[in-house]
């Protein structure tokens, strides 16, 4: 499944092109005929049904609405939808339509990539949650998920995330704060989430989450950026990013506050001493980096020095090699965040990911992830230097699909760092919502800037100071 998105996408950023060429399957039988193969510009919605039992008479009425408005309407329904539901009754409601019930290689060509608005009139909160993490493992989440990295509005209607038996206000309010957690973390990938009742009503074009519903954090954790205000590229450059979360204030002069909060400011060496590391801390202070980036062994001391700031404290997991089993790896980050880590930047088995072994990948992957448990935020090191541009959008996929905040490209302790084509790739690959990166040999402010225009989000450095300044600073490890 991922050697084919991963296909899918290479093929699309190499035509840099969104409408794809192949032909759907002719054999999908529907309610009144079979797939067609002309979709009128312009007058063409998706409607997703999800498990859920709210509202149904409500959920009829807005899809007879939505296949009356359409030229073509295409209806894609889950096994739960089908149970509950029921076709018949559907296809009564939407005479003409053609509904899908199976996922077929060529749903993206012919259906998902050429309409223009996918409604989610039953949204269960199993498909809330995987869509979430970007876990594109069914039907209706394939379909979300997708969809939205195709770039398509999605409206979807909130009611049925509670079920039938339990009111919003009965539900324990740390089980509640979870939920809505979810439905926020929906609303920051684009998703605009609605009564059932105003489904219909709502502009189909691309939603852009207003600071009334949302705020704007890297990631998917919640962490604070900060930004001086001075420049509004820099602020739409962070958004355009998958930043979520803006803020003012003034600091030290004479140097460039702006870039300065994309930047972990790193001290990975070996022989790193501990006033080594308190002077990294005392610099991020000052100069109001985004975080610290050391190894374990520091954690517990970087969070202490920090405890009053607003700098986090970044550590490292597998580091440098990645050859650690997932165990492994889970082991070292539930110990870096007991210690106080805030941020986690794990390195994949990039053997694995060469060979072909997604599933161990990913199994890597979802281990760090799940052992932060929300409390950390993960970027996962790809190791760029030592991959082909396929592998580089594979390991992007599945660091997104395994529920990861960021993807990164080096540990800047290989045959080379980041590079400026490399973050361009990944970016594409990502979408909007996620953090990138860019780590291993960025010196210099030029660099760095180059780094963000490519979509970098997030900027690791040993020279952190001299890039801000705008200084020349030696050839180092990082």
């Amino acid at each position: 499944m991922i050697q084919k998105i991963t296909e899918e996408v290479m093929r699309k950023l190499d035509q840099d092109n969104l409408a794809p060429k192949q032909q759907f399957d002719s054999n999908l039988q529907t309610s009144n005929r079979k797939i067609n193969y002309t979709i009128a510009s312009g007058n063409s919605a998706l409607i997703l049904l999800c498990g859920g039992n709210k509202e149904i008479n409500e959920v009829m009425h807005q899809i007879e609405k939505i296949s009356k408005s359409y030229t073509n309407t295409y209806i894609v329904m889950t096994r739960a939808a089908i149970k509950i539901i029921g076709l018949p009754d559907i296809r009564q409601v939407s005479e003409g339509a053609t509904i899908i019930t199976d996922y077929s290689e060529q749903f993206f060509d012919n259906i998902l990539s050429r309409v223009d608005v996918i409604y989610v009139p039953i949204l269960s909160l199993n498909t809330a949650a995987k869509v979430a993490a970007l876990n594109a493992d069914s039907l209706g989440t394939i379909t979300l998920v997708f969809g939205l990295m195709y770039g398509k509005p999605v409206i979807a209607a909130y009611d049925s995330i509670y079920c039938c038996q339990i009111e919003k206000d009965q539900v324990p309010p740390a089980m509640n704060r979870r939920i809505e957690g979810i439905i926020d973390q929906l609303r920051t990938m684009g998703i605009k989430i609605v009564d059932v009742h105003q489904i219909t009503d709502q502009e189909p074009s691309p939603y852009i989450p207003t600071t009334s519903d949302r705020s704007y954090t890297i990631g998917t954790s919640g962490k604070e950026i900060g930004l001086d205000g001075k420049s509004q590229a820099a602020v739409k450059a962070l958004v355009n990013g998958g930043a979520t979360r803006i803020t003012s204030e003034t600091g030290i002069n004479g140097y460039d506050m702006e870039l300065a909060q994309y930047i972990d400011h790193t001290n990975l060496r070996a022989d790193a001493t501990e006033e080594e590391i308190k002077q990294l801390c005392e610099e991020a202070a000052t100069y109001k980096f985004a975080s610290v980036c050391i190894n374990p062994t520091n954690v517990a001391k970087a969070a202490k020095y920090l405890k009053s700031s607003s700098v986090k404290v970044c550590t490292v997991i597998g580091f440098p090699l990645g050859a650690t089993t997932p165990t492994v790896k889970a082991i070292e980050t539930r110990d870096a965040v007991a210690n106080g880590a805030d941020e986690v930047d794990m390195v994949i088995n990039v053997g694995a990911l060469k060979s072909g072994n997604d599933d161990l990948v990913r199994e890597d992957i979802q281990a760090v992830v799940n052992a932060a448990a929300g409390k950390a935020i993960v970027k996962v090191i790809l190791e760029t230097a030592l991959l082909t541009k396929e592998q580089i959008v594979k390991g992007s996929l599945l660091t997104k699909l395994s529920g990861a905040d960021f993807v990164k490209t080096s540990t800047g302790f290989s045959t080379a760092g980041a590079l400026v084509e490399d973050i361009a790739l990944m970016r594409k690959t990502v979408g909007p919502e996620m953090g990138v990166k860019a780590a291993g040999g960025i010196r210099t402010h030029e660099i760095a800037e180059q780094m963000i225009n490519a979509g970098a989000t997030r900027i690791g450095a040993s020279a952190s100071i001299a890039i801000v300044k705008g200084t020349d600073t030696p050839k180092g490890t990082y």
